[in-house]
């Protein structure tokens, strides 16, 4: 598979998820090429560093450190880095090129984020040079882009290199069905740990045709996410729905304490601390679990449903680096179990799938604190409802901010996006009328090229 893939006209890059039910020996397997693809990643990143303190002392450059040529030098040292310490064995012949390959692509990948930031060429955050990566600090994972990839016939099996056919916790019939069709092509298979899971997302092209349509195409709403409430949904003037924080955390959080106790009594590397830890991750991926599936049915609702669906910009990182304010590890703790951004997250793939239009408003438009009724800004602080000085209007935070999020369509409403052609580009209108500014909230409709996450 080309690096940069670009699916055919009327396809998109979607992955289909499974859970296995490996053997011991596929188990143990699979675990050896966790850490293979943790040992060639390493070695990429100390061969780019090595090149980078030579390059500073002697001004002696060597070779763009690249995906290409990293495997190029990989390939001619595996022999001397790969040896059993104990035997003297070569031990790379036992696991698949692919891990390798993924591992020093990973470390490639990961040195070019952090030249683009450094250079101002990516949005965001600034990211750090790259980490070396240590067992039981790092998502255990590897991909496949070569070799047997297939689905078997009885919708229960998967077949990879190397490992051989793993069964599959979940029947496989729709993707197989796909595939059957020649509406999907395996692109990719990426195998990681999730708890004491092993999961593999099978990466398919698959020509996803487009719904007749929503069930209110002239359906415009506002979704304001929060952590009282996880969603909140109106229209221009009035709320029709919210969606309940799952609290999945919360909920759990008494045990996950009591758990925690009980490991620190256990002496590490024994059994019983082996079994404690494994009751804590399984815990963990079940929090997780709840928490993504209210969202996703959420989501979909949404997408199905109505024709315009806003969403504020909210930068939902920056909400957790706050410190030394009373009270501020709780708020961060319930920020994290609330997953904010994962709404707007999937609305972006899930849009132009049924055919309805996703706008994400301005960062530091204020929804929250503009009144909807005469539109006087005023600051509210952390009050859950509040009374306008204007028109003396009471307000509760969370069903005002998704009102103000559903006039933001609107033409003629104030810091509104101006929809000109098919393309939805877009412009910031304002108070006046006539003064404009560049730029404008993301949009994204049905004739946009998107890539799902699994």
């Amino acid at each position: 598979m080309p690096r940069r893939y670009s699916p055919p006209d009327g396809q998109i890059v979607q992955a289909f998820t499974f859970a296995l039910e490996p053997t011991d020996e596929q188990s143990a397997q699979i675990a050896r090429f966790f850490g293979a693809r943790r040992f060639a990643f390493n070695w990429a990143l100390a061969t780019i560093t090595t090149d980078l303190e030579r390059y500073r002392a002697t001004g002696e450059s060597t070779s763009s450190p690249s995906f290409y040529s990293l495997r190029k030098r990989w390939n001619a040292e595996k022999d001397v880095v790969c040896v059993n310490a104990e035997t003297g064995e070569v031990w790379w012949p036992e696991v698949s090129k692919e891990v390798f390959a993924d591992g020093v692509r990973g470390a490639s990948d990961a040195y070019w984020r952090w030249q683009k930031s450094r250079s101002g060429r990516t949005a965001g955050r600034p990211v750090g040079f790259p980490r070396f990566k240590k067992r039981g600090h790092d998502r255990d994972r590897f991909s496949f882009t070569t070799g047997t990839m297939r689905l078997e016939a009885d919708r229960r099996h998967l077949t990879l290199p190397v490992l051989g056919t793993l069964r599959t916790h979940e029947n496989t019939r729709r993707l197989e069905r796909l595939i059957a069709l020649g509406r999907a092509k395996v692109l990719g298979v990426m195998l990681s740990r999730h708890g004491d899971r092993i999961i593999a997302a099978v990466r398919v092209s698959v020509a996803r045709p487009q719904r007749a349509g929503v069930a209110r195409p002239d359906s415009v709403v506002g979704i304001d996410v929060g952590v009282r409430r996880l969603a909140t949904v109106a229209t221009t003037t009035e709320v029709i729905g919210e969606l309940a924080n799952p609290r999945a955390l919360e909920r759990r959080l008494k045990e996950l304490r009591r758990l925690q106790r009980q490991r620190c009594r256990r002496t590490r590397g024994s059994r019983q601390y082996a079994e404690t830890g494994a009751k804590i991750t399984r815990l963990h991926a079940e929090v997780a679990h709840i928490r993504q599936h209210n969202i996703h049915v959420f989501t979909t609702n949404l997408a199905k449903t109505h024709g315009v669906v806003v969403v504020e910009g909210l930068d939902a990182a920056s909400l957790l680096h706050q410190k030394g304010l009373p009270g501020a590890r709780a708020r961060r703790r319930g920020l994290s179990d609330a997953a904010m951004s994962e709404i707007r997250r999937q609305l972006r793939y899930k849009c132009p799938w049924y055919g309805s239009t996703l706008i994400e408003a301005d960062r530091f438009f204020p929804s929250s604190k503009t009144c909807h009724g005469c539109g006087h800004v005023q600051h509210i602080g952390w009050s859950e409802h509040w009374t306008c000085e204007e028109c003396s209007s009471t307000h509760q935070r969370d069903d005002n901010a998704a009102i103000n999020l559903a006039r933001w369509a609107s033409l003629g409403s104030v810091g509104a996006p101006v929809k000109r052609g098919a393309e939805h580009q877009t412009e910031f209108r304002s108070a006046a009328g006539d003064d404009t500014r560049k730029g404008g909230p993301e949009s994204s409709g049905p004739n946009n090229s998107v890539r799902s996450a699994a």
